[in-house]
């Protein structure tokens, strides 16, 4: 195999991660890194100055950038203007490999509108845990109509990743399996959720019950641990697009159905935070302590916590917060001690 040249485009936590992953195990190559952002950070690979350098000599084009979505996907000017200057700096002979999650469909327009080969490789990663996850990742799904295309991108992954774990499909099929990857996973935690108002209400103990049902193997114990719901970048934009897909194709029903997964968690949230101000009596000072919006990251999108904040701020609770890795929470206090 010819040592490819690798672009990696947006160096948010995907982008540079799997930067640093490829660096290490593709030896040889060379991994060249771009973002438009001054302050985003490029890990071990080169960071390009410019787009056109970046894509100069590239064999291999990823996308990690933002999926900026807002119900246009691909057709929105974002993406748009990434595709036009793609198909007038890329070699000609350059394979787009997919990491952002587009709406399914998308993935033929993008090859329209770049002019190159696109293949659909969705990143199942968590913050916290992502070199890992990409080091020793549960699959590896590699979808697109050129054969060709798809063979030299599985070829990369093969340095590190055993081919059992690889898995050919259709590049609709890899963005559908991404967005129901993740809407099952916020099902179980608004499942487990759900289950916490009964248990108050009964004297039952969530903590039992989640222990007790992780205890079947055909459900396991992963994400059945009870809190205040779901958050981050990925679970709530990732449903609501599963929502929209639905919804264009017709299926009110599916739309419907994955609908009330957001709409238990919006509920279970309020839910918390009612019972932390009844707690805290008649404007009782309230103390959170963790902001992000799961332990050990720094990530404050869609958190749970901040939500329960200005739940709380808004019925006349002051609220101080602390969190040992956030440090500014726009309309909380934040203190840097306990």
């Amino acid at each position: 195999m010819t040592m490819p040249r690798i672009a990696i485009i947006g160096l948010g936590v995907v982008g540079r991660t799997l930067a640093d992953v490829l660096v290490r195990k593709v030896k040889g190559a060379a991994v060249v890194g771009f973002d438009p952002a001054k302050s985003a950070k490029s890990g071990k690979a080169k960071r390009a100055r410019t787009l056109r350098e970046a894509l100069k000599g590239a064999s291999h084009i990823f996308l990690c950038v933002p999926s900026h979505l807002q119900g246009q996907g691909v057709d929105g000017p974002g993406w748009r203007r990434l595709a036009g200057q793609i198909r007038k700096f890329a070699e000609k002979d350059a394979i787009l490999v997919v990491k952002s999650t587009l709406v399914p469909g998308d993935a033929d327009k993008l090859r329209q509108f770049s002019g190159l080969p696109v293949v659909v490789c969705p990143e199942f990663m968590s913050e916290g845990t992502a070199e890992q996850d990409i080091l020793s990742p549960h699959r590896i799904l590699v979808g697109g109509p050129d054969k060709a295309a798809v063979d030299s991108v599985v070829r990369i992954y093969r340095r590190w990743v055993p081919a059992r774990k690889i898995v050919r499909m259709d590049a609709w099929s890899a963005q559908l399996a991404k967005l129901l990857a993740n809407a099952m996973l916020a099902q179980r935690v608004s499942s487990i959720n759900s289950m916490t108002s009964l248990c108050e209400k009964s004297g039952g103990d969530v903590r039992a019950v989640a222990h007790a049902v992780g205890l079947d193997p055909r459900i396991g114990p992963y994400f059945l641990s009870a809190s205040p719901g779901f958050g981050g970048s990925c679970f709530e934009k990732d449903l609501r697009l599963l929502c929209q897909l639905a919804k264009a194709l017709g299926q009110t029903e599916v739309a419907a159905y994955w609908q009330s997964v957001l709409e238990m968690n919006n509920a279970h949230i309020r839910q918390v935070a009612r019972v932390i101000s009844k707690a805290a009596g008649h404007g009782g000072r309230v103390a959170v302590f963790g902001l992000a919006f799961k332990g050990g990251v720094k990530d404050l999108r869609s958190s749970p916590s901040l939500r329960v904040a200005d739940i709380l701020k808004t019925a006349g609770h002051p609220v101080a917060a602390y969190d040992p890795q956030v440090f500014r929470a726009k309309g909380v206090k934040v203190r840097r001690s306990p």
